[in-house]
């Protein structure tokens, strides 16, 4: 989530059209780890309105002290964190129309962007079998992997956003990743 910090500014001048530019700009990453955070299409659409709203909302207080896509990302960790606990474990999962989400557009969802060929079919169970068995770990395990594995982001960046330690950080991947080789084999 790359933003040029002078677009930045611009959005907090009151420039015209800055914020729809940021926005455009980064609407595809932040829906991306909402619906891997989330692991439903129409929960991860309306967490990722979710975040724009809050980032209309603070966008004057943002002070530059990180980078506007570590301060965009750790607002989406939160908003997730947020729609997880109040969903709750009663809500149904997986209750989507196709493999893309409604109003996501240009959504670069695995599972929609593999062809239906005959070669594609065991890595498309695969990778079914390995979002059915992210989706069921608890959220902070499922946040840890993500951030990690998904997003590609470092033990130090990845504590940062969740407001832990390091230590923590390893400990809680090393046990998700241990849980995700014992679903994904069952």
């Amino acid at each position: 989530m790359n933003v040029d910090p002078e677009l930045v500014r611009a959005v907090q001048r009151g420039e015209a059209g800055a914020m729809d530019a940021i926005i455009r700009a980064t609407y595809s990453d932040v829906y991306a780890l909402c619906r891997r955070l989330l692991g439903d299409p129409s929960d991860a659409a309306d967490a990722t309105q979710e975040v724009y709203v809050r980032v209309v909302r603070s966008v004057l207080g943002f002070r530059a002290q990180s980078a506007f896509g570590t301060w965009l990302h750790r607002i989406a960790v939160n908003v997730c964190a947020t729609a997880l606990r109040k969903r709750g474990d009663v809500r149904a999962r997986g209750q989507v129309a196709g493999a893309t989400a409604f109003a996501a557009p240009d959504s670069h969802d695995v599972l929609a962007s593999l062809d239906d060929t005959e070669t594609n079919v065991a890595d498309r169970d695969h990778a079914r079998q390995v979002a059915k068995a992210l989706a069921t770990l608890p959220e902070d395990s499922r946040q840890v992997v993500v951030l990690r594995d998904v997003q590609g982001l470092s033990t130090k960046e990845t504590a940062a956003l969740l407001g832990i330690s390091e230590a923590a950080v390893k400990v809680r991947l090393h046990r998700a990743h241990a849980k995700l080789r014992e679903l994904v084999e069952a």
